[in-house]
């Protein structure tokens, strides 16, 4: 099965993963509260910001429904770019009646007219690219001076995190993990800033990581 094919296998299943309370849940929550934070940090310095947010790797659109949820849907503008046409086609069902844009693209392929944006998120997808070298510069490409991606994924930092994450190769298609001090070094180069975040501090759970880069 093609890389494709297995997103699309999962889609129907996705959002009721046990996956999702260990890991995606807080990532997004963690996510939303960062693009909280930006939002507001744009109010104080009486900037009237609705950012323009591209979710890279959005899958079945939670995290359109999150920030819906914590923000409200005037307070930004949103589109989700993902590989699966399965995964699309679930996260349109769900805000069919929204102003949320669903586009079936990879990461090196994307041409979003909205370009260049305010916030890119990037959450659990950026294994899975074939080159993720070339994908971090594309994405720091596509974003505004002043602008963050917010990238997150499983690092490998540990023995256990090396054992888990093999296993959960088992299910997914091929991906690189890479420590989290090899990301790191993966944006020295293209963004001004950074800041980590440890999202889970469960014993049972792999070493998640927020990259919160700021160009």
């Amino acid at each position: 099965m093609n890389r494709q094919g297995i997103w699309d296998f999962w889609a129907k299943y996705y959002d009721h993963l046990l996956l999702q309370r260990v890991s995606l849940q807080p990532t997004r929550a963690l996510v939303c509260e960062k693009i909280r934070e930006f939002i507001d940090t744009k109010k104080t310095a009486q900037q009237d910001l609705h950012p323009q947010i591209l979710d890279m790797g959005c899958g079945t659109g939670q995290l359109y429904g999150d920030l819906v949820h914590a923000l409200g849907k005037q307070e930004f503008h949103y589109l989700g770019i993902d590989l699966s046409k399965a995964m699309l086609e679930r996260a349109s069902e769900k805000y069919s009646d929204s102003e949320a844009a669903f586009v079936q693209s990879n990461v090196m392929e994307a041409q979003p007219e909205q370009a260049p944006f305010d916030l890119i998120v990037c959450s659990h997808s950026f294994p899975y690219y074939l080159d993720g070298e070339a994908a971090l510069h594309k994405m720091a490409k596509m974003l505004r001076p002043g602008g963050q991606l917010l990238l997150s994924q499983a690092c490998i930092d540990t023995l256990y995190d090396a054992v888990i994450m093999q296993l959960t190769g088992l299910t997914t298609s091929k991906a690189v993990y890479r420590s989290s001090q090899d990301m790191i070094e993966l944006g020295q180069s293209l963004f001004s800033e950074l800041k980590t975040f440890r999202i889970s501090e469960k014993f049972f759970v792999p070493s998640l990581w927020l990259f919160q880069w700021m160009k």
